[in-house]
């Protein structure tokens, strides 16, 4: 006998089926097949954590920028708290040889890339550094020909230069020597792969014609899900995985896919990276900070140890979420934290206020999101005005609950113990992770969220399945063998 969990999203309903193994038709991508089948490559246990340059610099980054956040990670605990990886973003590269095919670094922004030789150039002085620290190092690629600073940040003094070859940075046609010059040779960690090259380069474009690019007939149609490749997009991805586990059998690597919520990728991300994005860009906007949450609240069914959802890098220090607005900041980092988010922070740590160390520094929020089980927090209320989302820890003695208000007027919010699977007859323990103060209620207890507050507690009291656990209580534990959506499914272009 064997168990099938077919499922859309845990807002939806759930169906289990209890089908004889005998019964499955020939091919059928459910029949049992004694093993667990879910994503196990990469070394992401727990979310990934640590600094980008994106949103701090764009592709105006250098050494000493990067090396600056490090330090600070470093000086600061929050290495300590989880916070390891230092990735690279866009605009790191010069150009790709056409001799060889070897990629060179923009030595006069990195500047001990300058190594000379035949190589020419390479970062492994730089990621020797970051080791040393104790800490990781990510570097940045595309899946297509052409980066995306190369369709959208024309502006830029670091776009690769050259002929249209030289030009050329990004994985296709390239992928082993590429894999293999960022994890064997120059000691990279972790990789974020975006996916411009398969979507923006289009034939006759004036995009391609002004800058004498070759063009790329799209295998990702922007806005279009019924006009874009799957299996071809996903195919891109597989060879970059083998690749990968080529480069490194101990498994000690992050691929971090960045199609955007595009090409179905909720459906297979987590069978062949470690994160995947759920949605475009992030800006320092309260709106889009929802957009991007609701991208990923609801699919904790597809996230769990070692593949996680990516609603986009964290946008503290910026617009919405500066230092005028604590909590706007402390919201967008309680949310992060309860979806397991990968929480990594953008913005200039060499000249960041202290009160935003404070908010990435609190152990007790940092700890739902690195907690060992990896279950999601699952919206359990759902509302114009405010959401409650839950979320297990451990192996289940206690949740976390977040109170959310979405809004920009007062929201009252009543918290049941059945939101919390707790029962409602016996008192229920709350500790406030960010006041650290607790209270007790038995059944029900009301609350009333300031605009764009979001409360965040550690929950203990009495199951309601003394011996049982519901689906719900268990995200992480449930490998999604097949997604239940009947049809490819685009990512949403507005909140909820």
């Amino acid at each position: 006998m064997a168990w099938k969990i077919v499922c859309g999203s845990l807002a939806a309903t759930l169906t289990l089926l209890f089908t004889p193994a005998h019964a499955s038709s020939p091919g059928d991508p459910l029949a049992p097949a004694g093993r667990w089948e879910g994503a196990t490559s990469g070394s992401a246990s727990t979310p990934p954590m640590g600094w980008s340059s994106w949103n701090a610099f764009r592709t105006e980054v250098d050494e000493g920028k990067v090396l600056g956040a490090a330090q600070t990670l470093v000086d600061s605990g929050l290495a300590r708290l989880g916070y390891q990886h230092v990735n690279i973003d866009d605009g790191w590269w010069l150009k790709r040889r056409t001799g060889d095919g070897r990629l060179q670094i923009r030595t006069n922004i990195f500047h001990s890339a300058a190594t000379g030789g035949p190589a020419g150039t390479s970062f492994k002085p730089f990621t020797d550094k970051l080791h040393a620290m104790g800490l990781k190092a990510g570097i940045y690629t595309d899946i297509g020909r052409n980066a995306c600073s190369q369709a959208y940040d024309l502006h830029s003094p670091n776009l690769p230069q050259g002929t249209t070859a030289e030009r050329e940075v990004g994985l296709e046609g390239h992928v082993t020597q590429d894999i293999n010059l960022y994890f064997k040779e120059w000691g990279f960690d972790y990789i974020k792969i975006d996916a411009c090259g398969l979507a923006d380069f289009l034939p006759g474009s004036d995009l391609v014609k002004k800058q004498d690019y070759r063009a790329a007939p799209p295998l990702i149609e922007r806005g279009s899900i019924n006009r874009t490749d799957v299996k071809a997009v996903r195919a891109r991805y597989e060879d970059v995985a083998a690749a990968l586990k080529e480069a490194r059998p101990n498994n000690d690597y992050v691929l971090s896919i960045c199609a955007w919520g595009m090409a179905n990728v909720r459906t297979w991300g987590k069978d062949v990276g470690n994160l995947w994005r759920t949605s475009a860009d992030i800006t320092p906007s309260w709106t889009s900070m929802l957009h991007n949450f609701d991208s990923a609240a609801k699919r904790a069914l597809y996230a769990g140890p070692g593949h996680w959802n990516d609603p986009d890098i964290l946008h503290i220090g910026h617009g919405a979420f500066d230092v005028a607005n604590p909590v706007e900041v402390r919201s967008h980092f309680s949310l992060w934290a309860m979806i397991n988010a990968p929480l990594l922070i953008s913005y200039d740590l060499r000249n960041g206020p202290a009160s935003f160390l404070e908010v990435l520094g609190n152990a007790d929020v940092v700890g739902l999101n690195q907690d060992k089980a990896g279950h999601q927090g699952v919206v359990a209320y759902d509302s114009d005005d405010a959401q409650i989302i839950v979320k297990t820890l451990g192996t289940g003695e206690r949740k976390a609950v977040a109170l959310f208000n979405r809004g920009a007027a007062p929201a009252p919010v009543t918290l049941l113990a059945s939101h919390l699977k707790l029962s409602g007859s016996a008192p229920v323990l709350l500790r406030d992770l960010w006041s650290k103060e607790s209270t007790t209620f038995t059944g029900e207890k009301a609350f009333t969220l300031a605009p764009h507050e979001t409360l965040v507690f550690e929950a203990t009291g009495k199951r309601q399945l003394e011996n049982g656990v519901y689906l719900s209580e268990i995200p992480g534990s449930i490998n999604v063998a097949v997604d239940g959506a009947r049809q490819p499914q685009l990512d949403p272009t507005v909140h909820r």
